[in-house]
């Protein structure tokens, strides 16, 4: 007798229903993302015990036809698609039909609906894949689901459900991500009973973002725009200070749906590159639109991923509107009282000329993305890279670090030949110095704010810049040594200089082999102490050698971080005010001065108003 046979209806049901319903959040995923594809404008979702015994949908959609009623709960059914033809342009959320046989399958579900068109509507019950009941019933127009016990009949899924408090969160998750990419339609999340959050539902993005994330997350996001013959990109990124130690408020959507994508999340970092401290991940909310041919939305059965069929202009165009949006706001620290019953003080990332709401003028409905000027992209260089061929799928529950960087691609340098005017993008020369405190911290003055520079950090900047740009245009960086200096090194490090040996010239580093394990150093990149010339390519080398990579893919980026650092003025170090002016005068041509390669702020300010609050003389 054979051992291969037919499962029956019911089995393969609770299959289906293991790849598409992992819990509760997986429920409501499916049936708000239905309800927005029948048009909806309000949607409601009430949950009990964080959704495991109770589930409730409600919208004011268009509706299920009564005749469709009971053929909507069996699989592959679906109103998004005809044929095979139309998965190359989907255009809708929920497309692939199994999401009601597969709920319906592993749970009881109520539905009562009813169409425009007619006068009474239609409930349904059904009970672990089996149609219960079916009558006419009076209703206002759209769909309510209820969905009761959860796992019911497969009792190895319902054990690895979490507390449920746990379930909430990703309920809440999910729905706020929804929210996130629909600001147009109202979205309501109640637990037991309790509102947890409801969006506005009138379009803007802000108002969406401050319903969710409140009034410290709406303050301190910058908006962004960008748009080509190809696609368009919407949204706001976060200041550093409301950067977080996961990328748990990052959301990316790709015309209106909620994915994670590695290639938009690495371009996205490498525009912060130099913004933030290790292991800091920023804040933001971007929406791509692109013509759906260039994009399979059908690769994973929770529709979290994408392949992108043109990945280089997605990464780039991503990266430069995010770059452009951070380095066209000032992103100077304000050191400001956050609330007058409080002593102390904390800081905040402020943009000049962004106003500061109060709360009371930061109602919901108030906020828009209009207060906020839009950043256009415009191309900072004509640049071409290449991708790697394949990319690891990032993973639902922990989403692993980016493989992409800059270090993928190759700049091509532009020949149009002439010398650039430097353009002018600041104005802390035009300050007032105070003086220096600690010999550290430069205090300057203008109109009612004081500034506060740490001065290697700002030097180290402007180092860092200068070095960047001659590398780039691939300008002689290095300076001969008065008296060359030699380094002992082990046999392994000296052969991998050799065969190295352009890349470090690159970088501003000329040696020779000087026999006996050991390298003579003739030139170097503005360092002007011998211990901090030993270090710091002694660093250079260590981190090539420990590094995965080829040596073709790896950036000079590091080096050039190591480099800036030893060369900058360090602190305790007094300086005149010459020496001060100067510094300033540099800052003042950095399209980004606020903070060092390794995202520490340069500068802080404190306005006369928080200080009058500090001491009391005003309230």
């Amino acid at each position: 007798m054979g051992k291969i046979i037919v499962l029956d209806e019911n089995t393969s049901n609770k299959i289906a229903a293991g790849e598409v319903i992992e819990r509760p959040s997986s429920v409501v995923k499916e049936l708000v993302e239905n309800s927005i594809d029948a048009g909806a404008s309000a949607i409601t979702v009430e949950i009990k015990n964080g959704g495991i015994s109770f589930i409730k949908v409600t919208d004011n959609g268009s509706g299920i036809d009564e005749d469709d009623i009971e053929i909507a709960f069996e699989r592959h059914a679906t109103s998004k698609i005809k044929s095979a033809r139309d998965l190359e342009s989907i255009a809708t959320l929920g497309f692939r039909g199994e999401a009601l046989s597969s709920i319906a399958a592993v749970s009881t579900v109520e539905l009562t609906t009813r169409v425009e068109k007619n006068n009474h509507g239609t409930y349904i019950k059904v009970q672990g894949g089996s149609v219960k009941e079916v009558r006419q019933t009076g209703c206002p127009v759209g769909s309510t689901f209820i969905v009761r016990d959860l796992f019911y009949n497969t009792p190895a899924r319902y054990k690895f459900l979490k507390k449920d408090s746990t379930e909430a969160g990703y309920v809440s998750d999910v729905l706020s991500r929804i929210a996130l990419g629909n600001p147009s339609i109202s979205i309501k999340l109640l637990s037991n009973s309790a509102v947890v959050f409801h969006s506005p539902g009138n379009n803007d993005l802000l108002s969406a973002i401050f319903s969710i994330y409140g009034k410290e997350i709406a303050r301190d996001v910058l908006a962004v725009s960008y748009s080509d013959e190809k696609m368009s990109l919407s949204g706001f990124v976060g200041k550093a200070d409301i950067a977080r130690s996961n990328r748990t408020n990052q959301s990316i959507f790709i015309n209106g749906r909620y994915i994670k994508s590695k290639l938009i999340s690495s371009a996205v970092d490498e525009a912060y590159k130099t913004l933030l401290m290790k292991s800091r991940f920023p804040f933001f909310v971007l929406n791509l639109d692109i013509n759906p041919q260039l994009v399979d939305v059908n690769v994973h059965p929770t529709k979290m991923e994408v392949r992108f069929s043109q990945e280089q202009e997605i990464f780039m165009g991503v990266y430069h509107a995010v770059e452009n949006s951070l380095i066209s706001s000032s992103l100077i620290k304000e050191m400001r009282l956050e609330d007058e019953k409080e002593d102390g003080f904390r800081f905040k990332n402020t943009a000049i000329n962004k106003p500061d709401y109060s709360q009371e003028e930061i109602a919901v409905s108030s906020i828009s993305v209009s207060e906020y000027p839009e950043t256009q992209y415009t191309p900072q260089s004509k640049t071409s890279y290449n991708i790697q061929d394949s990319i690891e799928a990032a993973e639902e529950t922990k989403y692993p670090e980016p493989s992409y960087s800059m270090n993928n691609y190759t700049c091509i340098e532009n020949n149009a030949g002439g010398i650039e005017t430097p353009k002018k993008y600041n104005s802390f020369a035009e300050y007032m110095i105070v003086g220096q405190a600690f010999s550290t911290y430069i205090i300057l003055q203008k109109a009612e704010e004081l500034v506060l520079i740490d001065q290697h950090a700002a030097h180290e900047r402007i180092m860092y810049e200068r070095l960047k740009k001659k590398y780039e245009n691939k300008v002689k960086i290095s300076q001969n040594l008065i008296v060359p200096l030699v380094v002992n090194m082990t046999y392994k490090e000296i052969k991998f200089l050799e065969e190295n040996k352009d890349f470090f010239i690159s970088l501003g580093f000329e040696f020779e082999n000087f026999g006996n394990n050991s390298v003579i150093i003739r030139a170097v990149p503005l360092l002007d102490e011998n211990d901090a010339i030993k270090s710091t390519f002694l660093e250079v080398i260590d981190a090539l050698i420990n590094s995965n990579k080829t040596i073709n893919s790896i950036t000079a980026d590091e080096t050039l971080y190591s480099i800036a650092c030893k060369a900058a003025v360090k602190a305790n170090k007094r300086l005149d005010d010459s020496e001060i002016r100067s510094l300033l005068e540099e800052l003042d041509f950095l399209e980004n001065p606020y903070t060092c390669p390794h995202g520490r702020p340069t500068a802080i300010r404190l306005t006369k108003h928080e200080l009058e609050k500090m001491f009391k003389r005003i309230i």
